[in-house]
């Protein structure tokens, strides 16, 4: 039976991942979660389920550029290759783990969680444990299968998604069962469905940014329906989101001195997560392009506070919720205002959609220097869209931004020039599927992306 053998690494990866956690065992294979505690624990599991987000969408988008002599001194050729766009061996054994093995390590993470459920009795006195873990892995698994989506296939299209290729869906931890490939309808139907089972289960608040709360879920579900072009829905569980709970930074109070100005788990935190830092991605090699960086006026603080001058004329990345260098896809509260001042200006609630831009931008401004947006401004949907892009970089969503922009007409033609040679990236190309690893197609017999 043709398998996918990551799951089979995943499987001795997760026993010895939570070794720790459990009553040790003479024999390894009996060294499995048995009480409710075990289970939490495994969840606790940093490198398990928060820091396994993708790079790879970052490293295809288009905030940053790198200079002929930090492409040419990279040792990873899956980030050369991600960065001009090429169609295949964009993720080979040479780079192995990669953004697969983490993402489907995540999914049977949380299928082992749940599965370990189902042998422990739900009684009164465990019950709010028992469905706190259990809203934990469903949440999980949502991400993951997201991920996957905004990686593996092309942007949800409700005219082709019931044909469109999906992800692969693990249903258990039992490598034995075939892999096929489901549509993206399927995909995010199973996305909504688990986030939805989370919201039910989870507490109002986690008692850690680390752990997802239902706010988490009301946040993620807002972007799993942004990304749908399900402005409505979108709008609603964001507001959901901002009224658990709505705490915005002050720029003005944060410090320009540290090299990363902001705090881990700081108030705008809701759930977070981080993907390894790419290595093409460390500013010391990214410069964020001009053509972002023009766009921050003088008193806007995120221009010194998001990133470093290099004094000669380019800029890298500084301003990471996670307190360093790379990915920060965590949820946030920032996030959530502008998920709903967009799709209020798409449902052409033009005065929320304005409100919710002021509340955030007038935290963003020296004191007393911004001037607030009115009903009457010149195009407060695209305002929106371009402070979208200039409050969220680095978040790993810029990706999914632009499948989701060229399906409704935008046009973003993606250029880079490496070595002499240009490169482009046509609104909707096939490439913005990826290709998935191809180790991966010759074991399991799935169906690869067309190229």
């Amino acid at each position: 039976m043709k398998i996918l053998y990551l799951v089979a690494i995943v499987l001795a990866m997760s026993i010895l991942s939570c070794k720790k956690f459990l009553d040790e065992k003479s024999d390894m294979k009996l060294a499995v979660p048995e009480r409710l505690d075990d289970l939490q624990a495994l969840l606790n599991n940093e490198n398990l389920n928060n820091a396994v987000d993708p790079g790879a969408a970052e490293v295809s988008a288009d905030d940053y550029f790198v200079t002929d002599a930090d492409l040419n001194s990279l040792s990873s050729e899956q980030n050369r290759r991600l960065y001009t766009w090429e169609k295949d061996n964009l993720f080979t054994s040479v780079n192995f783990p990669n953004d697969w093995e983490y993402l489907y390590t995540l999914i049977y993470t949380a299928n082992t969680v749940l599965e370990n459920l189902e042998k422990i009795e739900r009684i009164s006195s465990n019950a709010a444990q028992y469905d706190n873990i259990k809203g934990q892995a469903y949440f999980n698994r949502a991400r993951a299968y997201y991920n996957i989506l905004q990686l593996w296939s092309v942007g949800y299209d409700s005219n082709t998604a019931d044909n469109d290729l999906g992800p692969v869906i693990r249903e258990s931890t039992d490598f034995n069962k075939a892999s096929v490939r489901s549509s993206v309808a399927k995909g995010y139907s199973y996305v909504l469905y688990d986030l939805l089972e989370a919201n039910r289960l989870l507490p109002k608040l986690s008692v850690h940014a680390l752990r997802p709360g239902r706010q988490a879920s009301f946040g993620f579900l807002a972007r799993v329906y942004l990304s749908m072009r399900d402005y409505r829905k979108a709008a609603l569980y964001a507001d959901s989101c901002i009224k658990v709970k709505a705490v915005l930074l002050d720029y003005n109070l944060i410090s320009n001195t540290p090299a990363f100005p902001f705090t881990r788990f700081n108030a705008e935190v809701i759930y977070e997560s981080a993907a390894a830092i790419p290595q093409i991605l460390n500013n010391s090699r990214a410069k964020i392009v001009a053509d972002l960086i023009t766009q921050y006026a003088d008193n806007d603080l995120r221009k010194v506070l998001y990133f470093k001058n290099n004094n000669n004329g380019t800029f890298g990345w500084r301003g990471s919720y996670r307190a360093g260098q790379g990915v920060f896809p965590g949820v946030t509260i920032d996030e959530q205002y502008l998920i709903r001042a967009e799709c209020n200006a798409r449902l052409g609630n033009l005065q929320n959609a304005v409100d919710d831009l002021n509340t955030l931008l007038i935290k963003r401004f020296k004191s007393g220097t911004y001037i607030p947006y009115t009903v009457n401004s010149l195009d407060i949907l695209g305002v929106i869209l371009k402070e979208r892009r200039k409050e969220l970089v680095m978040r790993g969503l810029r990706w999914s931004d632009l499948k989701r922009f060229n399906l409704e007409g935008a046009n973003i033609t993606l250029r880079r020039t490496a070595n002499g040679i240009n490169y482009e990236l046509n609104p909707n190309d096939k490439r913005y599927a990826l290709e998935i690893p191809q180790d991966i197609i010759s074991i399991s017999g799935i169906q690869q992306n067309p190229r």
